[in-house]
């Protein structure tokens, strides 16, 4: 199986990230959207030190100082598609339904990571 890798990563405006990996996808990821800014991710509300996000490990995460870090995977499927690669995709589905469903996908490409 291979590995997703982020190959690049820019803070877009507030709380949102591109990111690109290494099967040509590109995604937006808006933390406000699927993370609560407490414990060790509340430094991340200040936007000028959410900004200071660095690809991790290879490519395989991304993260900050602090060791608040996620998985290259999780932001591949958890992320809004800036490539169409789901257009069958309804954004107008909650988005907790949409990460079950990614996750469900998820499973069925790469069942070997259960």
């Amino acid at each position: 199986m291979k590995l997703i890798k982020i190959t690049n990563i820019r803070h877009v405006k507030d709380y949102i990230l591109d990111i690109a990996f290494d099967d040509s996808c590109v995604k937006q990821f808006d933390f406000q959207q699927l993370v609560k800014f407490e414990g060790i991710a509340e430094p991340l509300k200040n936007v000028e030190y959410f900004k200071t996000v660095k690809i991790l490990n290879d490519g395989r995460s991304f993260g900050w100082e602090n060791n608040y870090d996620c998985c290259a995977d999780w932001a591949r499927y958890f992320a809004t598609d800036l490539n169409n690669e789901w257009n069958e995709f309804d954004e107008s589905v909650p988005l907790k339904q949409r990460m079950k469903i990614a996750e469900k996908k998820m499973l069925q490409l790469y069942p070997e990571t259960v």
